[in-house]
Parts: C-alpha cells; sequence; structure tokens
C-alpha cells in the first residue's frame, strides 16, 4: 500500500513509519513529503493509495493545506494530522475531502492503523462510486448521441415515404383505383405514426440524458385543450366517446412550452379515449389548487390499471397485462415521456385508478410557472 506522508516533523515521520511497521497484514510504502510543494510534485509522479495530511507545515497551515492536497489528488483517500487546539479545523476538514481526522495525543498510537485501513476502504469504495456514475453518464450520452444519429438516419427516407404519398392520396401522380387508396392510405398512416414514434424515443433520449430543451412562452391552457379536443375528436371519429372540457374561467397564464404542454394533454386525453368503452365519457378540468398549483385533471371510464402496474407504467415500454390481453394498440412510451415532459416543467403527475371503473390522471404545474394577467 503506497501512502504519502506529508510531515515536516522527522520525530511524527518515524513513529508513524514505525506504527506501520508494527502491521503483519500489509505491506506498507511510505514516502515522505516535508512541504505541501514537495508533496504536489510527489502527486504529480506517483498515483497513492493514501494521503497522511499534518496541517501545519512550513508553507501551508490550516484548510488550505487540505485544499491544496485536495486539488491534485482528487480520488485518494486524506487522513488529517492535528494537534488538540486544531480539533475544529479537523473537522472541518471532513468537508474538505478529507476521510477522517487524527488528534495527535496520547490515542494517537493507538487509532492510527485503523484510521489508516478505513480511509483506505472509504476512498475506494467512492472511487468506485464515482466510476459507476462516470459510466452511467457516459452510456447514458453514448446513447443519445446513437439514438439522436439513428433518428436523424430514419426520418430523413421516412419523410420521402409520407411526402410521396401524400401526393399520391392528392392524385399528382395520376387518379388512384379504390384499392390503390386504401393501400397508399395505409402507407401514409403508418409513416406518420412511426415518425411519431421516432420523436417520442428521441425526446425520451433527451429527457434521460438531461438535454431536454424547454422553451418559456405564454400559453392559454384553455385554447390548449379546445385544440386537443378537436384534434382527438377528429383522429378517433370512430371512437364513440364524448369529450367534456370544463374548463374554469380566468385562469392564469402558464408559463413554458406549448408544444411540449400540448403533448402532455394529446397524451394523457388520447389514452384515455383509447382505453374507454363505446359510450363513455372522458372528462377534462382544469382549477387551481389551495396552493396556487394549475391541476389538468383527466377522468376516463375505461378499463383502469391494477394498482401495482401504475408505477410500472410510467417506466419506458411497459403497459399493463389487461392491455395486452385485450391488443391495445401502444408502445408503452406515452406516460413515460408525459412525465419526463411534466417533470423539466417543475410539475408532477400523480395516476388514480379503479379496475373496471376508470382513471384519472392529474398533472400539477408549480405556481411559480403561473402569471395573472
Amino acid at each position: 500500500m503506497d501512502i504519502l506522508l506529508v510531515e515536516d516533523s522527522r520525530t511524527s515521520v518515524l513513529m508513524v513509519q514505525s506504527l506501520l511497521d508494527e502491521d503483519p497484514t500489509e505491506n506498507y510504502r511510505l514516502t515522505v513529503a516535508g512541504t505541501v510543494s514537495e508533496a504536489r510534485e510527489c502527486l504529480g509522479n506517483h498515483e497513492y493509495e493514501l494521503i497522511l495530511l499534518d496541517l501545519t507545515l512550513p508553507d501551508s497551515s490550516g484548510l488550505s493545506t487540505v485544499d491544496s492536497i485536495f486539488e491534485v489528488a482528487k480520488g485518494t483517500g486524506i487522513v488529517v494530522l492535528t494537534s488538540t487546539s486544531d480539533e475544529k479545523i479537523g473537522l472541518a476538514a471532513l468537508q474538505h475531502g478529507a476521510q477522517d481526522f487524527l488528534i495527535k495525543d496520547e490515542t494517537y498510537r493507538k487509532v492510527l492503523l485503523r484510521a489508516v485501513k478505513y480511509a483506505r476502504q472509504r476512498a475506494i469504495s467512492e472511487r468506485e462510486v464515482r466510476e459507476a456514475r462516470e459510466l452511467a453518464e457516459f452510456a447514458t450520452k453514448s446513447k443519445s448521441s446513437f439514438i439522436a444519429n439513428l433518428s436523424h438516419e430514419l426520418r430523413t427516407p421516412l419523410n420521402a415515404v409520407i411526402g410521396f404519398s401524400e401526393l399520391m392520396l392528392n392524385d399528382l401522380a395520376g387518379e388512384l383505383q379504390a384499392k390503390q387508396r386504401e393501400y397508399i392510405d395505409d402507407i401514409h398512416k403508418s409513416g406518420q405514426y412511426l415518425h411519431g414514434l421516432i420523436g417520442t424515443v428521441l425526446d425520451l433520449s433527451k429527457i434521460e440524458a438531461d438535454r431536454l430543451e424547454v422553451s418559456e412562452d405564454f400559453i392559454s391552457i384553455a385554447d390548449v385543450i379546445d385544440e386537443v379536443v378537436e384534434r382527438t375528436g377528429v383522429a378517433y371519429t370512430d371512437a364513440e366517446v364524448k369529450l367534456i372540457a370544463n374548463v374554469q374561467t380566468s385562469l392564469p397564464v402558464l408559463k413554458g412550452d406549448p408544444t411540449k404542454v400540448r403533448q402532455i394533454i394529446t397524451n394523457i386525453v388520447t389514452n384515455a379515449v383509447k382505453y374507454s368503452p363505446d359510450g363513455g365519457d372522458v372528462n377534462i378540468g382544469v382549477r387551481l389548487s389551495d396552493g396556487g398549483e394549475m391541476l389538468v385533471e383527466i377522468k376516463d371510464q375505461g378499463i383502469g390499471i391494477p394498482k401495482d402496474d401504475i408505477t410500472k407504467i410510467l417506466m419506458p415500454f411497459e403497459r399493463t397485462q389487461v392491455s395486452k390481453d385485450r391488443q391495445i394498440e401502444g408502445t408503452g412510451l406515452g406516460l413515460p415521456l408525459t412525465k419526463g415532459l411534466v417533470e423539466a416543467h417543475g410539475g408532477a403527475i400523480n395516476i388514480e385508478s379503479d379496475v373496471g371503473v376508470g382513471t384519472v390522471v392529474t398533472v400539477s404545474f408549480p405556481a411559480s410557472r403561473l402569471i395573472s394577467l
């Protein structure tokens, strides 16, 4: 075990060396530096597993000594050695990156070896945690970069498929027969679906990498809901589900990203319609909580979600067994994306549901995002 002892007292150096020699379980290799400058030079030339650091040296004293060493030895365990009168500084040294501190008194000899081993183990544990975190961050960034590049490569030919199918549906390439129109319409709808799915995956990767950009514009939540109700009604003309909007008048303006807020409401309302039976109602309401938050509540009379599945369905690609059994279309990405978009606005999403009764999804936007005009 390589140890750097930063100590200018020869008596203290000899004592530390003798204590380390008494341990038969470990082979300690001790390097001595008498000043902070010498210690920094040693650290630049060699990697040590532990540093024993006296706070009072010819060229430095107090917490500045810890800071000078920690600056060039991050990830290496540091045990501060202090006199009795410096106990408060020893405690403060822990906040500056040290793993432990020892007071040079009559107990010094008894606890030094134990402190050395504990500090070394803590340093190893902290390094492993740091490396694991850095690896996870690298993996997330790599995944996001890969998805972004893949999305671009997929969207380019997909836009051509969507564009040319639209041209054919508009008879710009000649009049289509009924069966041909049916096939081209299926191609166009599938292309649009895939285009939306790629966008969803890309947005999720940005959320995971904490790279999602949120614009700050003024939004009328009533106008957003009216637009969502109209578009959903057009998209689901075959569904005999009634959309009912109940929005309080004189609501404050919401400050946020209009596209993302619209996407939040659309995703939830679309789910409510998709999982509702014919003849069911989907109620959309907006109100202010007692704490001043804006609450958007979407309530359906659909198949419901088992209590144990509510947390699960907020994870990517997770779906309830009921929706799989009934072969209801879906990728398991809508709710996770919605949750991420809501949280990007500083809000929260809450789901309450009973199987066979229906589901209530409540999105809350913080009071700090509301502006009264």
